[in-house]
This record gives C-alpha cells, structure tokens and sequence, in this order.
C-alpha cells in the first residue's frame, strides 16, 4: 500500500535529522497547580529534544480570503504557536509541504519564531 502525503513526509525528515523519531507528546507548560499540560506532535525523538510538525494544508492564494485557505492558515499558525512552547526542546521542525504556504509563513514569520527551523518538504528530499 502507497504511504499516504504525511507518512512520507515523516519517514523522509527523520532520514534527513537522523534520529529515531515517532509520534509523541511534549510538556508545553503547567497549569497553576503543577499538573504538566501536554501536546501530541506528529515526531518526537526518544529523549525528547527534537520535536517536528508535519503541514499538509495547502494555501491557495487566489482563494484568499476564503475560509478554507484561512482555515489552513489558521492550523499552521497553531503549529508554529505549539513548537515555540516546547521550551525544552534543542530543535525545533514545521515542516510545510505546500509552496504557497512555506512562503507565506517564512516571509512573515521565519524572523519572528527563529527558534524553529522551518523547512519545505522538497528541499528535504534534495537533501544529499
């Protein structure tokens, strides 16, 4: 059976990290009390100082301002906001694999959220 868009994705940046990595969840902060609040991620290495988001969505700039492009927009964003509170990560991925989309997030927010490596999904499949 083909590897759906996202598993691919998946098995291709852990081949270009080199480091073990599965689906897992990483602390994002405490609540008042202590209590570790926690998010699943699409990677996580074993000892939990690398951690990766994989985006499928697409944004299609000639829909703008279109739900569906926002909505898409909108997950990335989320994304970007649950990688920057994984404080104790060393290195932090997104990985985008719509063109439109990379650029957009780059050109506004790359500068800003420096702390995660933002990468499009063909540069790493050219990767030697």
């Amino acid at each position: 059976m083909k590897p759906t868009l996202d598993e691919q994705i998946k098995r291709e940046f852990v081949e270009y990290v080199g480091v073990a990595m599965a689906p897992g969840e990483i602390v994002i902060g405490r609540k008042e009390d202590g209590t570790p609040i926690t998010r699943p991620f699409d990677l996580v290495s074993e000892d939990k100082s690398v951690v990766a988001s994989v985006q499928t969505s697409c944004l299609h700039l000639k829909s703008r301002p279109g739900q569906k492009a926002y909505g898409s927009l909108y997950r990335v964003l989320g994304a970007i906001l649950y990688l920057h509170l994984c404080t104790g990560c060393a290195e932090r991925y997104l990985i985008m694999s719509d063109r439109d989309m990379f650029d957009e997030i780059t050109e506004d927010f790359s500068s800003i959220f420096k702390d995660i490596n933002m990468l499009y999904w063909d540069d790493i499949k050219k990767k030697p």
